[in-house]
């Protein structure tokens, strides 16, 4: 085969692995012994049970048949994941959710931790904790001074519920942003301009982790943990319509409708995407198209006209306030009264 055939298929596999597919991190679901069964990542980062850690799938459930079980009768026990260039963030975006039911709240306990607190200096790359005493989520890092360096949400986590709970930190932009609620906004943006860095210490769940064979761990989590996340993009730990909660209607009220966007994917150098909006009968109510972006900020909105027999909406990536948009993941929505329909939009350069 032509050698300039083989360089172009490598590069266009290379383009759609790094467009689609790849980003750095893990997910772990418990139904399966402790894979990482992400398909966002590089390498398969997967954990084992540590002490009297066990998967439980008694109820209540979330999000599966199991969940791992911490039970406060027990100490060091925490799932561990051995340290991979797959788990280290340094500088960049990082994103992290999971499901946390905790049965005790005495002290502070970790949720998540990528280093080790033995050492000297300690080391967290990353680590997401309940906060003592106030109960509120807590992302921390360590910096280059072996200073812990951390922000804390405005909401508390209660015992004996399942909570849903997120952090992005968005580097270039100096912010954190804290979610504890899947089907909404971010309760929680708040400014954080700290560097952080990789270390080769291994990812705890549910503890803090120390290489000492009598105490292995330090302020462990107590409960239930299910459906880890953690990615250098937000949308990879996020549902698809985490910014958007519909309203509750009347199954006998529902508008049908119908929402197509093409080409999707689409492209900033396209210079525009179609939007086709459809109902199944005329409304005497004002039908909205709103765009959202991932973190649920309304970018872009316009009243329609009764679309019955179908109407298109060329979008030319501009806000309402003339700002062009960057590429990246946004939400459609199409909405009237007893009408809400969602359909995900990737823009790509």
């Amino acid at each position: 085969m032509n050698k300039n055939i083989i360089r172009i298929i490598i590069f266009i596999c290379f383009c759609h692995i790094s467009i689609f597919a790849q980003s750095k991190g893990g997910h772990w679901q418990f139904e399966n012994n402790g894979f990482d069964t992400a398909d966002w990542d590089m390498i398969e980062n997967n954990g084992t049970l540590q002490n009297q850690a066990t998967y439980a799938s008694i109820p209540p459930l979330i999000g599966g048949s199991a969940y791992l079980w911490l039970d406060s009768s027990n100490v060091y026990d925490y799932f561990l994941i051995n340290d991979s260039d797959d788990l280290d963030f340094t500088d960049e975006d990082l994103a992290i959710s999971l499901w946390v039911y905790p049965i005790l709240l005495n002290d502070v306990h970790y949720l998540i931790n990528k280093g080790r607190q033995d050492s000297n200096p300690k080391t967290t790359n990353y680590a997401l904790r309940i906060a003592k005493d106030t109960w509120n989520l807590e992302f921390l890092i360590r910096d280059a001074n072996n200073q812990a360096q951390l922000v804390a949400s405005s909401f508390t986590i209660p015992e004996n519920q399942w909570t849903f709970l997120a952090i992005f930190y968005d580097f270039s932009e100096s912010k954190v942003y804290m979610w504890n609620d899947a089907n909404s906004p971010a309760v929680d943006t708040l400014n954080f301009a700290k560097n952080f860095f990789a270390n080769s210490d291994p990812l705890s769940i549910g503890s803090w982790y120390r290489n000492d064979p009598v105490q292995p761990s330090s302020k462990d989590f107590e409960g239930r943990l299910d459906d880890v996340r953690i990615s250098g993009r937000l949308l990879d730990v996020l549902p698809d319509i985490t910014a958007i909660h519909p309203p509750d209607f009347h199954e006998d009220d529902f508008l049908l409708g119908r929402l197509e966007i093409f080409p999707n994917p689409s492209s900033l150098s396209r210079n525009q995407t179609s939007i086709k909006m459809y109902l199944d009968k005329p409304s005497q109510n004002r039908i909205s198209l709103l765009i959202y972006n991932i973190l649920g900020q309304e970018v872009f909105k316009k009243n329609i006209t009764d679309p019955i027999n179908g109407k298109i909406f060329n979008w030319s990536f501009y806000t309402n306030g003339g700002k062009r948009i960057p590429a990246g993941i946004y939400f459609v929505r199409m909405r009237g009264e007893n009408l809400d329909i969602v359909k995900k939009l990737m823009i790509l350069y």
